[in-house]
């Protein structure tokens, strides 16, 4: 098995169990809060995390990079300089400590986050990506015991805390600490400051309706969109999974001059990603708004089905953005980042107050429209990908849409979609298989 396929299928496999993980736990941590503590506490605590979580991103403002550089670095075997972009990196998120006087809660697990979005580019930007999964299954049992501790935030707490707990003993273990030099330091800084806007403006898009619904409504509307999201945001870990496996391929490529190898990838897993997840929407939308709504507790109602959808279009233009940005050119990237981002809160201010839990997720839906387009452009003049990957997709929203007529249509939809993409299916049946195969 050729090199680049052990490190996709470890990575990918280490990333089922990490990222499926740490999905589940805002998905149980949703449910057991709405169980025990009500709808409105549960819009409360999202909030707050989701804060917690956004202002993660400026404290792990050398993650991204660190992930990228350390693939390009073992790429090279400049190993030295490796160790040189650690330290500063995993220091930054200790500046979150700072916001203790603000809120004890919101300051603690802001810094606890950015080490863990610190760790998990390290581990696969060095192709380690199994060590991350390890620690990420030994950090979940502490979130479990945190649900027999009286304190909303205590499974947070224990979960963040064990990662950061298993990092520094990773770095000191494997010795990955060494003297930060001028030269590596000079990379990180130039990168991670376009990186780091494309990287806050993803994450705005993904925690930021936890905690605007509640600003812009009231907590009973942030409870209802936290439920939903909670569940919808799983499907978002399948792009990451794949992300976390390819990036570091990405990078390490482009450090070795390999750019068709960038441009294929991207269509392949472009295609893969479209045809798995928009299956999995059509069979949540047949099934899961009944399902989620007793999981719950109260209706989800048909918020729920436009959620899916925005999903489905966040997912879909995953591996080329990550490919503009592992590459040269994150500039465009973060470009198209911002202005979806941008669109979004506008909407929100009229759509929230006005359509309520349906207004967030409309919103949703143009902002990740609009990069979308933008990622299609730039990918196409940039990294010659073509824009026609992203043919099933259009077609799948629009079967989907039949959601709001009856099941019975959306069950027609989901036939249609399924007989047009026959081929794709067998396609993707043969590369699942060929993960098994080894080359001779």
């Amino acid at each position: 098995m050729s090199y680049e396929r052990r490190i996709l299928l470890r990575h990918s496999t280490a990333s089922v169990v990490a990222l499926a993980l740490t999905g589940l736990t805002r998905f149980l941590y949703s449910v057991f809060v709405s169980r025990r503590f009500g709808i409105e506490a549960l819009g409360a605590a999202n909030s707050l995390i989701s804060q917690a979580f956004f202002l993660a991103i400026p404290l792990s403002f050398f993650a991204v990079a660190l992930g990228k550089y350390s693939s390009e670095f073992l790429g090279s075997g400049k190993t030295d300089s490796i160790r040189s972009i650690t330290l500063p990196s995993f220091l930054l998120p200790l500046a979150g400590l700072l916001l203790l006087p603000l809120n004890l809660y919101l300051g603690i697990l802001a810094t606890l986050r950015g080490i863990q979005l610190t760790l998990r580019n390290f581990l696969y930007g060095i192709h380690r990506g199994e060590h991350y999964a390890y620690i990420i299954t030994l950090s979940f049992v502490g979130f479990l015991v945190g649900f027999l501790i009286p304190n909303v935030f205590a499974p947070y707490l224990l979960f963040l805390g064990l990662i950061a707990v298993f990092s520094a003993a990773y770095l000191v273990r494997f010795d990955f600490v060494g003297k930060p030099r001028t030269s590596e330091m000079g990379l990180l800084i130039s990168y991670s400051a376009f990186a780091f806007l494309g990287t806050l403006s993803g994450v705005f898009l993904i925690q930021g309706p936890y905690f605007i619904s509640e600003y812009l409504s009231n907590p009973e509307v942030a409870g209802i969109v936290s439920a939903i999201l909670s569940a919808a945001f799983l499907l978002t870990y399948l792009p990451q999974v794949l992300q976390s496996a390819i990036m570091p391929l990405f990078s390490y490529k482009y450090g070795r001059n390999e750019s068709d190898y960038v441009k294929l990838l991207a269509e392949k897993t472009t295609a893969l990603l479209i045809l798995v997840t928009s299956v999995a929407v059509f069979v949540l939308m047949l099934l899961g708004r009944e399902v989620l709504s007793a999981i719950f507790g109260f209706d989800v109602g048909p918020a729920f089905y436009l959620a899916l959808m925005a999903m489905e279009i966040y997912i879909a233009y995953n591996p080329s953005i990550v490919a503009l940005n592992s590459t040269a050119y994150v500039k465009r990237g973060t470009l198209v980042a911002l202005l979806g981002a941008f669109a979004v809160l506008l909407s929100w201010f009229y759509l929230i107050p006005a359509f309520e839990a349906i207004g967030v997720m409309a919103g949703l839906i143009l902002g990740y429209g609009l990069i979308l387009t933008g990622v299609a452009h730039y990918a196409r003049a940039l990294l010659d990908i073509s824009p026609r990957i992203y043919v099933p997709l259009a077609l799948a929203l629009l079967l989907q849409s039949l959601v709001f007529l009856s099941k019975y249509a959306l069950l027609g939809g989901f036939l249609l979609f399924l007989a047009y993409n026959r081929r794709e299916i067998m396609d993707g049946i043969g590369l699942v298989k060929s993960f098994r195969g080894r080359e001779s």
